[in-house]
């Protein structure tokens, strides 16, 4: 990391970062929470607005395989500069309160976090070699850490300030983060250059990493905890509402299954950079148990109790937050430059997210025809052993 001004520059550098963490998801899980009010505002019912939470899944999925691409074209300064100024174009779209504005600005603001979301770990591989665990661990600390924040000052706000202050609220965030970038491209240097011979002798085409089966190890890893984690966040409280299970206990459980996810954040990734093949195998292989064990208790699901779905989403958040930081890290980890990183990492995303958006869909028709049917929970118990072994082949793996 080429600095022209030392501390001031690496002040920058950290807060730039955890500015990106806190617009990876609050964006997005921010505007469910005040549906209703934006609904009434433009006279449609709540129900027509589903579109805008299904949006941003699908600019993941169309745009996350092309990030690499553009990364390679322009460099990490443009690449990263335009990323955030289609995120805040975004912001500021859907602050005029129209139907067509917030669509437009929505699916604005999917495009912006699927770049991030790929662009993020070949920003850390390039900027911060030598901490590739501590940087990780900043950007995704700071978006569990943002989710869990806006969904606590979202009512508040709303209540003093009204509604549409909390759009006000998420469009300050992409404008602080294009500014400090801003200042900090004179004082770096580019770290993927078209020219550079050792990223031309070893990187493969975009056509190429889909046809490789290493690769695809990080794929399906990637789908299978997304897939994991949207299902049980869109229908695990309609589950245990289905059980009797009070609502206020309902959303401390699933702030639980959150919670837990940022220990997890900061630990994980210095853990994987450290450890060995071994102490890798044991991380993947505690997830998988816990995961199973979690799958296993839903065959026995008829229950009204409190610590039954408590234990339940504790150990099921573990293990979705273990194989999500888990493969999150290994992109950097095991490729052997910034370009490398960003076409996996494009590439793992963008069909993880195809697969992930199949999840809440079909368990809603399984839920729809039995809800404590063992069709799901079989679907439960494949997906984590699926992301265990991959786990075990990714740890396997030397280099992609």
């Amino acid at each position: 990391m080429n600095w022209k001004k030392g501390t001031l520059g690496a002040s920058g550098m950290l807060v730039l970062v955890i500015l990106i963490g806190l617009m990876l998801r609050t964006p997005i899980t921010t505007l469910p929470l005040m549906l209703g009010d934006l609904a009434n505002k433009l006279e449609v019912s709540k129900s027509s607005l589903g579109i805008l939470t299904t949006l941003p899944l699908i600019m993941f999925m169309l745009f996350s395989s092309v990030a690499s691409t553009i990364l390679k074209k322009w460099g990490f300064k443009k690449s990263l500069l335009g990323t955030l100024a289609i995120l805040l174009v975004g912001s500021l779209l859907r602050l005029i309160v129209t139907m067509p504005t917030m669509i437009i600005g929505t699916s604005l603001i999917g495009m912006g976090i699927a770049y991030l979301n790929v662009y993020m770990p070949s920003f850390v591989t390039a900027y911060f070699p030598s901490n590739i665990g501590l940087y990780t661990s900043v950007y995704t600390f700071s978006m569990m850490f943002g989710v869990a924040l806006f969904n606590v000052i979202t009512a508040p706000i709303m209540v003093w300030a009204g509604w549409w202050s909390m759009l006000i609220v998420l469009a300050i965030t992409p404008l602080l983060a294009l500014i400090i970038w801003l200042f900090l491209m004179p004082h770096l240097s580019e770290e993927i250059h078209e020219p550079q011979v050792e990223v031309k002798k070893e990187a493969m085409s975009n056509d190429q990493i889909w046809v490789n089966k290493k690769a695809w190890a990080f794929l399906i890893m990637f789908g299978s905890q997304s897939i994991l984690n949207y299902t049980f966040t869109a229908w695990m409280p309609s589950l245990m509402a289905y059980h009797q299970v009070g609502s206020g206990v309902i959303g401390i459980i699933m702030a639980a299954f959150s919670l837990i996810g940022l220990p997890i954040t900061v630990l994980l990734p210095q853990l994987l950079v450290k450890w060995g093949r071994l102490g890798k195998l044991f991380l993947v292989g505690s997830a998988g148990v816990t995961g199973l064990i979690a799958s296993g208790m839903l065959f026995f699901q008829n229950t009204s109790s409190t610590i039954f779905w408590m234990i339940e989403s504790l150990l099921l958040g573990y293990a979705i937050g273990l194989f999500f930081m888990f493969v999150v890290t290994m992109f950097a980890i095991k490729t052997s430059n910034p370009y490398r990183t960003a076409q996996l990492s494009g590439m793992a995303q963008a069909g993880g997210y195809f697969i992930a958006a199949l999840g809440p869909v079909t368990y809603g028709w399984a839920f729809g025809l039995n809800p404590t049917g063992n069709l799901q929970n079989v679907a439960f118990v494949v997906a984590i052993t699926l992301a265990t072994i991959m786990g075990v082949i990714i740890v396997k793996t030397k280099k992609i």
